[in-house]
């Protein structure tokens, strides 16, 4: 890999950004064509005033220097690479999230901030959909897949995650108040300075977490394995630790044990 303070030669940035848009857009299927429309929008997306996306289609249509083809068709690529993709990530609409809730799939989906509360949604697929700052509290999610989803900042409070797969999700600064986490997979989760209190975590695996500055206040974490956890300033007051698996955590020392059973 390329130390970070290496310069790139402007005809390889230019290279780079237009294989990296084309290898995207590819991934995509949109490989055919764009309205104008369709480019302003994504311009937009990307925080690319219009006027640069007309001057950009224009140059391309003139002739010009060679110097400023291949930065004028740069700024397409980076337009429809980078803006697209975030044009293409809005949420899902009312009538496609009913649709997608009826399949019980939803992956990769765009969920940030949707109201999910009380919904039945055990044994879904949710594998790396954008869930930040949803509001799941009360949801039933038992045996749901949510690998790779970006849970940061979401409620779950109350909620069933019983036997469901968060492994490698972003929970940092989710609140899971009192939730029900019996037998879930949570390996490699980031869940930094999140809310877990309360919470029944009894049998659920957190191994190579990182959990700093979490609190697990009363949380019952009875044969919870940690192994290999990043523990920094984790509190842990109150907490249920029978048959807990600390094995090689780190920054044990700093963790609050006061008030906690074994």
């Amino acid at each position: 890999m390329e130390p970070s303070s290496h310069r790139i030669p402007e005809h390889l940035a230019t290279a780079v950004f237009t294989r990296a848009a084309r290898l995207h857009l590819q991934s995509q299927g949109r490989l055919d064509s764009y309205s104008l429309t369709e480019l302003l929008e994504a311009g937009q997306a990307a925080n690319i005033p219009p006027e640069f996306i007309h001057q950009a289609l224009h140059e391309l249509h003139q002739p010009q220097p060679n110097r400023w083809r291949p930065l004028a068709l740069a700024l397409i690529a980076i337009t429809l690479g980078f803006g697209t993709w975030h044009y293409l990530a809005r949420p899902l609409s009312q009538q496609d999230l009913a649709t997608r809730l009826r399949q019980k799939n939803c992956n990769q989906c765009t969920l940030n901030g949707v109201d999910l509360r009380g919904k039945n949604l055990s044994s879904f697929n949710l594998e790396g959909a954008n869930l930040r700052g949803a509001n799941l509290t009360g949801a039933n999610l038992s045996n749901a897949n949510l690998q790779g989803a970006d849970l940061s900042g979401a409620i779950l409070e109350d909620t069933n995650l019983a036997n469901a797969n968060l492994s490698g999700a972003n929970l940092s600064g989710a609140k899971i108040n009192r939730a029900n986490l019996i037998a879930a997979n949570l390996q490699g989760v980031l869940a930094n300075g999140t809310e877990i209190q309360s919470a029944n975590l009894t049998g659920a695996d957190l191994k190579a977490t990182r959990l700093q500055g979490s609190n697990f206040t009363g949380a019952d974490l009875t044969k919870t394995t940690f192994q290999g956890a990043d523990l920094a300033q984790v509190n842990m007051s109150g907490t249920v630790l029978k048959n807990t698996d600390f094995t090689q955590a780190k920054n044990l020392e700093t963790v609050d044990f006061s008030g906690a059973k074994q």
